[in-house]
């Protein structure tokens, strides 16, 4: 992470989000100066992440959009760790997380799931089958149905760069049928925005047991993030981001066709 006016991707995505919100209410950024009282200059470098705004600016901003309160709570959550390199975000039943709002403003996303299909790619058997070992059958539609809302939100300009672990296809709880619909799944849904390959497990590559996602925008500002069951970390001082790319690199070299990964196992 080594270009664009911030290294830091929470000033980012929040000053791209409050270019969308003035975007979409038809007010320019010289007639919402006016009505702040700031300077042009000003309300430009908030909406580039170049400049940081504090709790108070961001609220009269909100406020003068007039956004929903759910708007207003996840932003005010997203500035309270916005300049910070690394941040916790504890998950509360039903709360949003502030990854979606990364991946709505992010141009290309890399992905190593070593143990599980991402939802994005999952059908709609694989969903059940993951989902249905914790959860009852109406909380997994309702998932799967939260999900489906999800990607109708998401960038349709984003590149998303996966890489699966042979393990994701060979749960024992999946069917043959189920394994192979999948397989075919995501043999066809690659496309110019979507890339999939798996890597075999006989390839190990150290520091890749855990899942992790690296968001990249439109200003080469990087986030890595690590999603456990209840908590997502986020990570971006430009060592560990670097770290995490070289990583995906290695992986990405051994990755395989998906029947040869996936026989060889």
């Amino acid at each position: 992470m080594t270009d664009g006016p911030s290294h830091l991707p929470g000033l980012y995505v929040i000053g791209s989000r409050l270019r969308e919100l003035r975007d979409n209410r038809g007010i320019s950024l010289r007639q919402l100066a006016v009505k702040l009282g700031f300077n042009p200059s000003t309300v430009s470098g908030w909406e580039t992440g170049a400049r940081p705004l504090d709790v108070g600016q961001l609220g009269w901003y909100l406020g003068y959009l007039q956004v929903t309160p759910a708007e207003y709570q996840l932003m005010m959550r997203l500035h309270g760790q916005a300049e910070r390199a690394s941040h916790i975000e504890n998950l509360a039943p039903g709360e949003a997380s502030l990854q979606d709002v990364y991946l709505r403003y992010a141009v290309h996303t890399y992905e190593w799931a070593p143990r599980v299909v991402p939802d994005f790619l999952q059908t709609f058997e694989y969903a059940h089958a993951v989902l249905g070992r914790t959860s009852q059958p109406d909380d997994v539609d309702l998932e799967i149905l939260t999900r489906q809302v999800r990607q109708v939100d998401r960038n349709p300009h984003h590149r998303h760069t996966v890489l699966l672990g042979a393990a994701a296809l060979n749960h024992e709880f999946l069917s043959a049928e189920i394994r192979d619909a999948q397989l075919q799944h995501l043999t066809t849904s690659a496309t110019g925005r979507i890339s999939t390959q798996l890597v075999p497990d006989s390839l190990s590559v150290t520091g890749t047991t855990e899942p992790f996602i690296i968001y990249e925008t439109a200003e080469r500002i990087f986030a890595v993030v690590l999603r456990h069951e209840h908590t997502v970390t986020y990570l971006s001082d430009s060592d560990t981001v670097n770290r995490y790319l070289g990583t995906f690199t290695v992986l990405q070299r051994k990755a395989a066709d998906y029947r040869v990964a996936v026989g060889s196992c």
